[in-house]
């Protein structure tokens, strides 16, 4: 049976639920989470979270019949490339570019030892707002970044249309479940997809999972029979 790997940030807690419950009808799913991995930190073996290492002991080496699909990208657009432009004194443009090399290169990198079929996300909309008065655990740690949630988002939109030309080059399917999380009045994450809990900046478990669900399914050919 092929096997759906999913690799990212925190932002794939939400695939625990319908991998374990066989919702990827006709594949065996299982997520690799690590907390906090960013795109910039694949160019570092040595990075905080070394997400490299983790990725690159589960993927090596190569399984044919295992489909990597990865969930980065919120980290960086949210918190790392700004706070690296203002401590550093680039540019976001710069730090933009260095997260997307990361990514890329990585990316060929799988490509080259034998993953000829992978899956890229869309980078999650940010959710933490400009209220001061909501805090939670992250919203703290990003508080050094002075960005609006409107900046946050546009940087994100570019990341994606980015991230999806890249991956047009490499012949690298991108799916832009991002679009799907998107309020098409405000042009900001949906209110009735934020997470149950105030303060968890997480997208809403059981409706991010349907999202999820529905898009990889959707993109596999299987579709999600559980709601038929």
């Amino acid at each position: 049976m092929t096997t759906i790997l999913f690799l990212g940030d925190s932002h794939v807690t939400c695939l625990k639920a319908p991998a374990s419950e066989g919702r990827f009808t006709g594949y065996d799913a299982r997520v690799l989470l690590v907390a906090g991995a960013t795109a910039v930190g694949l160019r570092h073996p040595t990075s905080k979270t070394q997400a490299l290492l983790r990725f690159r002991k589960e993927l090596l080496p190569f399984q044919p019949d295992t489909i990597p699909v990865y969930q980065l990208g919120e980290v960086d657009c949210g918190f790392v490339i700004w706070v690296r432009a203002q401590r550093y004194g680039e540019s976001v443009q710069q730090q933009l570019d260095a997260s997307l090399t990361a990514y890329l290169d990585f990316l060929s990198q799988m490509q080259a030892a034998g993953y000829a079929r992978q899956i890229v996300t869309a980078a999650t909309l940010p959710t933490i707002g400009d209220d001061p008065a909501v805090l939670g655990e992250v919203h703290v740690l990003r508080q050094e970044v002075k960005a609006s949630q409107r900046q946050r988002t546009d940087l994100t939109l570019d990341y994606n249309r980015r991230l999806a030309e890249g991956c047009g080059e490499r012949g690298i399917t991108f799916l832009d479940i991002a679009a799907l999380m998107m309020d098409p009045a405000t042009g900001l994450f949906r209110e009735d997809l934020k997470h149950v809990e105030p303060g968890d900046h997480h997208i809403h478990p059981e409706k991010g999972a349907d999202l999820w669900v529905g898009a990889i399914m959707g993109h596999l050919g299987a579709g999600d029979r559980r709601f038929e």
